[in-house]
C-alpha cells in the first residue's frame, strides 16, 4: 500500500509536468470579462475552499470504510495521523487538478525558463524560504519569554509537530514531501491564484492575497506568518514562470529540509541543512528579482 501510494503520487506529478510541456493557449482574462464573472471568480476561491473541507471529510469516511477490508489495525491509524493526511490529499490532488485544468486555461509565462533552470530555481527557493522561516521561529522563541501570547502559540506550535510524527515515516514524508504539496500548489498557486487573476486585473493582487490565504488556511499563528511569506514567494514564481511543477518542487524541498528521516534527523543534518538555508535566503531574493527584471525587459 505504501509503494502504491508513492507510484500513484509521482503519476500525478508526472501528469502535471506533461500538462506544463504542451503548447500554450491564450490567456483567457480579457477586457471583456464581465464584471459579473470577475465577482464570481473573486469569490470562488472561498466557495471552492467551503467545498475541499467537505470532500477532505468525506474523503475521510470513505477511507476508513474501505480500510475495515484490510487487516489494518485501529493502532495505527490512531497512530498515524501522517497516513490519513497523505490518503486524503493524494485522493483530492486529482479531483483538484482536473478541477483546474477545465476551468482554466493556461497562461503564457512572463518569463521562460528551462526546465533544469527552473528545477534549480526551486531548490534555491525552497530552502531560502526555510531560511527565512528559521529567523522568524528564532525571533518567537527569543520573544515568547516575554509574551504570554506568543509563549501559548508556540506550546500549540510544537504539540501540532509532535502529533505529526507520530507513527511510520513513510506516510509523514508521503504528506508533508509528497502529495501535501502537490495538492497545496494545486489548490492554492493553481484554482485560487488563477481565480484572483481572473477576478481583477491588478498584478500583485493575486499573489499577495494567496499568499495570506496560504497562511491563514495553516491556522497555527506561528507557522501562518512564515507560511504566508512563503506563499506569496511562491505566488510570484508561478506568476512568472507558470509551472505548478517547479512551485510544487519548491515547495516539496521546503518541507523536507524540516521532515528528514530518523535516521538522517542528526545535530550535524540539521546545522548544515539551517546554514544552507540562510545562505539561500539572499541568492532567493536575487532570483526573484532577477525574475522580474527580465519580465519587465520583455513587456518593454
Amino acid at each position: 500500500m505504501r509503494q502504491c501510494a508513492f507510484v500513484f503520487s509521482i503519476i500525478n506529478l508526472r501528469f502535471m509536468l506533461l500538462y506544463e510541456s504542451n503548447e500554450l493557449e491564450e490567456n483567457e482574462l480579457d477586457t471583456k470579462k464581465s464584471p459579473l464573472k470577475r465577482l464570481l471568480f473573486l469569490f470562488l476561491p472561498f466557495i471552492f475552499l467551503f467545498v475541499y473541507d467537505i470532500l477532505a471529510s468525506l474523503v475521510a469516511v470513505v477511507i476508513e470504510r474501505a480500510l475495515t477490508f484490510f487487516p489494518v489495525s485501529d493502532k495505527f491509524l490512531n497512530s498515524s495521523a501522517s497516513f490519513m493526511d497523505a490518503s486524503i490529499a493524494f485522493v483530492l490532488s486529482i479531483t483538484c487538478y482536473i478541477f483546474y485544468r477545465i476551468v482554466f486555461t493556461k497562461r503564457e509565462p512572463e518569463v521562460r525558463i528551462s526546465k533544469p533552470t527552473g528545477i534549480i530555481y526551486a531548490i534555491i527557493l525552497g530552502f531560502g524560504a526555510g531560511g527565512i522561516s528559521s529567523l522568524w521561529l528564532n525571533g518567537v522563541y527569543i520573544l515568547a519569554d516575554y509574551s504570554p501570547f506568543l509563549a501559548k502559540q508556540v506550546k500549540g506550535f510544537d504539540s501540532l509537530y509532535s502529533d505529526m510524527e507520530k507513527g511510520p515515516y513513510i506516510w509523514l514524508f508521503l504528506a508533508i514531501v509528497v502529495v501535501g504539496p502537490i495538492i497545496e500548489e494545486i489548490l492554492f498557486r493553481g484554482i485560487i491564484f488563477s481565480s484572483f487573476e481572473n477576478a481583477t486585473r491588478n498584478p500583485w493582487f493575486p499573489v499577495t492575497v494567496t499568499g495570506i490565504m496560504f497562511g491563514i488556511w495553516h491556522g497555527s499563528f506561528i507557522q501562518g506568518v512564515y507560511t504566508a511569506i512563503f506563499g506569496i514567494i511562491l505566488a510570484y514564481f508561478m506568476k512568472k514562470c507558470r509551472s505548478l511543477v517547479f512551485v510544487a518542487f519548491a515547495h516539496g524541498i521546503n518541507n523536507l529540509s524540516g521532515t528528514l528521516p530518523p535516521s538522517l534527523d542528526t545535530d550535524f543534518t540539521n546545522t548544515l541543512l539551517n546554514v544552507t538555508s540562510y545562505v539561500c535566503i539572499l541568492p532567493t531574493l536575487a532570483i526573484l528579482y532577477h525574475l522580474h527584471r527580465k519580465s519587465k525587459k520583455i513587456n518593454n
